[in-house]
């Protein structure tokens, strides 16, 4: 794995993934980084097929995930957030493949495997140029045309803005501790004002932002696609969606919405009335103690999550 993860960081840029579209037998580089993130669910789920590579999208290589299982019902399309990739959603993978669901995930630009600066982005545009674009680079494969999405955090900004700007790709939407404005913007803004023209970037703060001891001790010493400072043209990124964001028309889809109330990354006590203004038919959920990275919450927390999440996707199957 070291090989794997000494190459994808100090090449990032040039990493010489295959085509998504014609990605066929991993390589033994793939297979490690699947291993080590524990993403290799082909070893684990009988005949399911993981197709692995990159398509252009924005002036970026992206790198994606295909997985497949056999007869499959739904596809899930999942997003991450800020300063994550694939890599970390190995249980919200693995809680679509035991309902024999598709999923497709890509690393953002800038993040895990995909090229560009480390999280760096000079708009949330190129974020949905890349959601849109990602369906056309699956169209290659046997998916499911029923879909559903499922976002945490920035990934949740994307999806929104997606939903709230008339994309009708998915029947339903799962919004994990989605961001509007992270804790602390009153202040952060006018600091970015003064210094982000001055300054590339800030070291990053590291939060304990899950109940999950281990996970987030090793995301700091482990994790080498982790990004150890926040650039400066990501918070400007982010004060241009936020304005345009609050003008968005409302939308009648029927989002839930997933929030821990221990959560110190994103100001969630603003953000919720926000959400529920723009999608007033929003289920939301609030879950004591959860903190903010809710897909590698504790296993009791994410337990009560996909319990949410199974009744907002699959009420009549609970019910009979």
């Amino acid at each position: 794995m070291s090989d794997w993860v000494s190459l994808a960081v100090s090449n990032r840029d040039t990493l010489n993934l295959p085509r998504l579209a014609a990605a066929e037998d991993s390589t033994p580089l793939a297979d490690a980084y699947f291993q080590f993130y524990g993403i290799d669910f082909e070893n684990r789920y009988e005949g399911l097929k993981h197709h692995f590579g990159v398509f252009d999208s924005a002036g970026f290589e992206i790198a994606a995930h295909v997985f497949i299982p056999p007869q499959a019902k739904k596809t899930a399309w999942l997003y991450h957030g800020f300063y994550d990739h694939a890599g970390l959603f190995k249980h919200a993978i693995d809680y679509c493949l035991q309902r024999n669901w598709a999923v497709v995930v890509y690393d953002l630009p800038g993040h895990g495997l995909s090229t560009g600066k480390p999280a760096e982005i000079d708009s949330f545009d190129q974020y949905l140029q890349v959601l849109r674009d990602a369906f056309a680079a699956a169209a290659c494969f046997d998916l499911p045309a029923t879909r559903i999405a499922m976002a945490q955090s920035t990934g949740g900004a994307i999806l929104m803005t997606y939903l709230l700007q008339g994309g009708e790709a998915f029947e339903h939407a799962v919004l994990l501790a989605p961001l509007v404005r992270p804790k602390g913007w009153r202040l952060g803004k006018p600091l970015h004002h003064l210094i982000g023209r001055r300054i590339a970037s800030l070291p990053r703060r590291w939060a304990e932002n899950s109940g999950d001891a281990e996970f987030c001790a090793w995301l700091r010493e482990a994790d080498a696609l982790q990004c150890g400072v926040l650039p400066m043209s990501w918070v400007n990124a982010l004060k241009h969606w936020e304005r345009a964001f609050h003008r968005l028309p409302t939308s009648p889809v029927s989002v839930l919405v997933v929030q821990g109330d221990a959560d110190a990354t994103v100001d969630w006590r603003f953000n919720l009335p926000v959400i529920r203004k723009h999608f007033p038919e929003a289920r939301i959920c609030q879950l004591e103690g959860a903190r903010h990275h809710l897909v590698n919450e504790s296993e009791g927390i994410r337990e009560q999550i996909w319990a949410q999440v199974d009744e907002y996707l699959m009420p009549d199957q609970l019910s009979s």
